[in-house]
């Protein structure tokens, strides 16, 4: 362990402090309301809140991108997407590959609630891509990095898949329950 001057404390050899602003891309969405957007499509609006909003026809960023809410009651909640979104009235953080994304993901997820915070604005708050880049984290070598993303990674896929088979699932219990209800259909 070495001494630290920004973070005033230890931290492991080898190891440097950045921002999130430095270490990743950070972006604002690009405004679509209801009335713009393509609703019958299946990409996800994520806009301020913890879910999503309604659908588009398009995407605007990848699977694998964190979401901080950027206004409202929910400013400063921090979301991940394992599907390509649309995203709106959010910032955006994507690390230069999916190893440094889950890392900012679990960086950002431990400083949750200084992110809330940070949310300034007396009638609707607001959380900012400023506040969000000008956080400090701590970065491992790259070595580190790449054992971590390598080992989230697999995790990620398998909850991915999940995911869907879930989403699958929820679709043929909601066909098939109204059939066996009202006796269209038997089980033996």
């Amino acid at each position: 362990m070495v001494y630290n001057n920004v973070l005033k404390r230890e931290i492991p050899e080898g190891w440097e402090v950045n921002t999130v602003g430095e270490f990743s891309n950070v972006k604002k969405g690009t405004l679509i309301t209801e009335k713009n957007a393509k609703t019958n499509g299946s990409v996800k609006v994520v806009s301020a809140g913890i879910g999503f909003s309604y659908f588009h026809d398009k995407s605007n960023f990848p699977a694998n991108t964190i979401t901080v809410s950027a206004s409202g009651a929910n400013a400063g909640f921090v979301n991940f997407w394992r599907e390509p979104i649309f995203a709106c009235d959010c910032t955006t953080i994507r690390g230069e590959n999916d190893y440094a994304t889950f890392y900012i993901l679990q960086f950002l997820k431990s400083v949750q609630e200084f992110i809330y915070s940070q949310a300034h604005g007396s009638a609707q708050p607001h959380v900012y891509p400023k506040d969000i880049e000008n956080l400090e984290i701590v970065l491992p070598t790259k070595k580190i990095l790449e054992q971590f993303g390598k080992a989230i990674i697999q995790m990620n896929d398998k909850i991915t898949n999940d995911q869907q088979q879930n989403q699958q699932l929820t679709q043929l219990r909601d066909w098939l329950l109204p059939m066996l209800m009202n006796g269209q259909v038997t089980v033996k």
